[in-house]
């Protein structure tokens, strides 16, 4: 099933926000708290996917290798649920996947803790030992 959670994603520079549902993947594993965006929802936040704030990056997956648009620091993601807020988050943006994806990083730092993956139950670090929390249902863009 997967764990989706619901966030919101506001672009930096041109202020543009919108509240989706987004796929918590462990496998997704950077440096620093990332997320990938559908090309179409990147353009609906109007975030600029030109040289010299973005750059081609690659990536290697189970899939193979794929080439990527990287913007550094271009988002601010709020993990609704909780107001669990993290602020300048490097994206990157692809033209085949159509789900939003959070980053190992970006999970940890939103402090979302993964219970049944096969169920798509999950927590927040702050809830209550006993809370248990469902998944979302998936949004393509």
């Amino acid at each position: 099933m997967g764990i989706r959670v619901r966030i919101s994603i506001k672009a930096i520079d041109s202020g543009n926000e919108v509240t989706t549902a987004a796929l918590v993947n462990s496998g997704y594993e950077v440096d620093e708290p990332e997320i990938l965006l559908p090309r179409r929802l990147a353009e609906y936040l109007g975030i600029d996917l030109r040289p010299p704030k973005a750059r081609v990056q690659t990536y290697e997956t189970p899939l193979g290798i794929f080439y990527l648009i990287f913007v550094p620091r271009a988002v601010d993601v709020h993990l609704v649920d909780v107001c669990q807020r993290v602020a300048e988050v490097n994206i990157a943006v692809s033209e085949e996947e159509r789900e939003v994806l959070i980053s190992d990083k970006l999970a940890s730092a939103l402090g979302i803790q993964l219970i049944d993956i096969g169920k798509g139950l999950w927590r927040h670090r702050d809830d209550p030992p006993d809370t248990v929390r469902e998944s979302y249902r998936a949004e393509y863009w």
